[in-house]
């Protein structure tokens, strides 16, 4: 039987970013990012219209066991256009910013999606990013 100290080892080390260790790409993690991003305030907005699956179903357009997937967090089955969809269908706004990579690495350009609904019906966010593009590049 050993009598010393048992010393604690780290088994191994880490980059700070836990999908980074695990082997998922820079565009990987970006891709869950930015679904991750869309999934909170699309939950926070069932939440507070207080839906239920079924009702919840109806409003999304897909059936009860995608209802039971997105609730649950299983947002991987899901595409970012679907989360989008998603999205202007509880009435939420959502705003898309693209800049440089040394913006968004003080924090500026990311996708943010307001808790607030939109006034009236929106139109689809192609022209709008369509039109922005053009704009920046004039």
């Amino acid at each position: 039987m050993p009598s010393g100290k048992v010393v604690n080892k780290p088994g191994h080390i880490t980059t700070g970013n836990v999908l980074e260790d695990l082997g998922f790409s820079p565009e990987e993690i970006r891709e869950m990012e930015i679904k991750h991003n869309l999934w909170v305030p699309i939950r926070a907005e069932i939440e507070a219209q207080k839906l239920k699956q079924s009702q919840l179903a109806r409003t999304l357009q897909i059936h009860q066991p995608d209802v039971s997937l997105l609730l649950r967090g299983q947002i991987a089955r899901f595409s970012i256009t679907r989360l989008l969809q998603f999205a202007e269908r509880l009435q939420l706004e959502v705003t898309l910013s693209v800049a440089p990579k040394a913006e968004l690495e003080n924090g500026s350009g990311t996708a943010r999606i307001p808790l607030r609904r939109s006034k009236g019906r929106r139109q689809s966010a192609i022209p709008a990013i369509k039109q922005r593009r053009s704009a920046a590049m004039a």
